[in-house]
């Protein structure tokens, strides 16, 4: 596979981030989806780890006997898998905000989330003065939507920092030498560290040229200027409403990809507070 050097947006980044400068409101949205799904019964877990990875992003890990009998369910481990954890609002009141299980780990009984924190949200709130300890509910699995064909030549994965753990864990569960094209729109891409990927996988940070996500296009706009890769593909899409369509209508009129090769879902949209894909 081909790909074009793309001397504008995109960049490939060799830092590692002092800060990260996120669209923090943004990653609230995104874990605010999807409110009116039926609660699942809920089960407990443990905070066992915590690791500051900037700033404004944080890593906790989960354990507890809930949680060892709930990754070795199946469905739990498909990859871009979410759950819905239950944290208390500043009124009082408990509620849900869905979040993509970074990893799990079958020997230990644990399973970790990634979060992004800052001043507003239950959620990023309980995050930021979570500690080894503290106890939380969560229900599901939820899926992901990913599913690799047998038949897929090429894989493409889209989105912005809301997509940023379900990308990680799908490419945890690729074949090493599958050709892959990884883009992830950011604000900054020189203060993001690059992933581990296989040596036929091309991972592209897209400097986004507006701050707020989904304004300006910039993913499709470096797609545009990317060769079409060669066979049969398919794409996961993620992020902002309006993008996340762009960039569906970009991949079926230009890439020529059949809906049935497409899975995208907007995570979030802009100016909509408790916004439902």
């Amino acid at each position: 596979m081909v790909v074009t050097k793309l001397n504008l947006n995109m960049h490939t980044s060799t830092k590692k981030p002092p800060i990260n400068h996120i669209p923090l409101a943004a990653m609230e949205a995104h874990n605010a989806m999807l409110q009116a799904a039926p609660v699942r019964p809920q089960s407990a877990a443990i905070v066992t780890a915590r690791e500051q990875l900037s700033a404004a992003r944080i890593r906790l890990s989960f354990s507890g006997d809930d949680v060892a009998t709930f990754i070795h369910n199946e469905a739990t481990q498909a990859p871009g898998t979410w759950v819905k954890l239950f944290v208390p609002a500043a009124n009082g009141e408990i509620i849900g905000r869905a979040y993509t299980l970074r990893q799990f780990d079958l020997s230990k009984g644990s399973f970790e989330i990634e979060f992004f924190t800052h001043q507003n949200g239950p959620a990023s709130s309980w995050a930021h003065s979570a500690q080894i300890g503290d106890s939380i509910s969560f229900a599901g699995p939820r899926a992901g939507g990913f599913s690799l064909h047998p038949a897929s030549a090429w894989l493409a994965l889209i989105g912005d920092e809301t997509g940023w753990s379900a990308i990680q864990a799908i490419l945890t569960t690729l074949p090493t030498d599958l050709p892959a094209i990884i883009l992830i729109e950011v604000e900054h891409p020189d203060q993001h560290p690059p992933f581990l990927v296989g040596p036929n996988m091309q991972l592209h940070y897209i400097k986004r040229t507006h701050q707020q996500l989904g304004a300006d296009q910039a993913l499709v706009s470096s797609l545009d200027e990317l060769e079409i890769p060669s066979g049969s593909g398919q794409a996961w899409v993620a992020g902002e409403s309006s993008s996340v369509m762009a960039i569906r209508k970009f991949l079926q009129e230009k890439w020529k990809l059949d809906k049935t090769d497409l899975h995208t879902k907007g995570y979030w949209k802009q100016g909509e507070s408790h916004f439902r894909s």
